[in-house]
């Protein structure tokens, strides 16, 4: 539990200093990390990675994917797709003695969908500015490892009843419903705290839409639990404990933020239809 502590209080720490740089290249730099190690983990623990073809060709993916928005917003995802796909059954064809159609199909999956979705952060800073993005993305963390937090404290005092006993044996229906609703009460409050400092940094007066705000944050967390268990479906699948162990304590870089990769676009999608936060001169 120490190690986990320490763990935790050094990411937050990173965590706040790009929060500092949120306008700046920090932010793309540490999504682009994020996706290329997540993604490596995710091919390491699906044996994905024996395959050296399938493993530079989906690494290239993640890597291009976060700074080529253009490609799959409409105007190249035609051919972008037919790439992609092309390149991949010509690799599939010619390891088709030992790879098989999951393997192609997993890899695909993986080096598309986790960048993609991970560059929501850097789109809502895009859209939104420093200010406005960096409460969208506060929203987006806050939503996944608050309540993540808040139901393992519940599910360890209350917890009767399995979740999902085949997938992951230690969540319960109680600390789901106790992290939903102390994710809400504690994501209000960090809210509230975002909005009197974003106004004392900025010019003009900072408002947080807070009968949205705890509208959606239990959607979010929902979007959070449902990530974080279909990871446990990769691990258990492959029979893994861990992605990985860059951070001591949590493990992996997927082990930390699989709750967020569905947060995410969850918020993008959301911010694009309802504001939650405006700035007035």
């Amino acid at each position: 539990m120490k190690t986990r502590i320490i763990s935790a209080l050094v990411g937050l720490i990173l965590l706040a200093v790009v929060f500092v740089f949120l306008d700046t290249l920090v932010l793309n730099v540490t999504i682009g990390f994020i996706c290329f190690m997540g993604v490596w983990e995710l091919l390491h623990a699906t044996g994905c990675t024996r395959f050296k073809g399938l493993t530079v060709l989906s690494m290239l993916m993640t890597l291009l994917i976060p700074f080529a928005r253009e490609a799959y917003s409409g105007e190249f995802l035609f051919e972008a797709v037919y790439t992609l796909v092309v390149a991949y059954f010509a690799i599939l064809l010619k390891n088709s003695a030992e790879m098989r159609i999951e393997h192609f199909a997993m890899a695909f999956l993986f080096s598309t969908v986790v960048p993609v979705f991970f560059s929501c952060a850097v789109y809502l800073r895009d859209d939104y500015g420093a200010v406005g993005g960096g409460f969208y993305l506060l929203l987006a963390l806050g939503s996944a490892w608050l309540c993540d937090t808040g139901a393992y404290f519940v599910g360890r005092k209350l917890g009767k009843h399995k979740l999902a006993p085949k997938v992951s044996p230690n969540k319960t229906v109680e600390g789901a419903v106790g992290g939903i609703i102390t994710g809400t009460a504690l994501m209000l409050l960090l809210a509230c705290a975002y909005a009197a400092v974003a106004s004392l940094a900025f010019e003009g007066t900072v408002r947080v839409h807070y009968g949205a705000v705890a509208l959606f944050t239990p959607l979010f967390s929902v979007m959070g639990m449902l990530g974080d268990l279909s990871a446990s479906i990769i691990k258990r699948e492959f029979g893994i404990k861990d992605f990985g162990h860059i951070m001591p304590g949590h493990g992996g870089i997927m082990d930390r933020f699989d709750s967020t990769v569905f947060t995410l676009p969850a918020v993008y999608i959301l911010s694009s239809h309802i504001s939650l936060f405006s700035i007035s001169a």
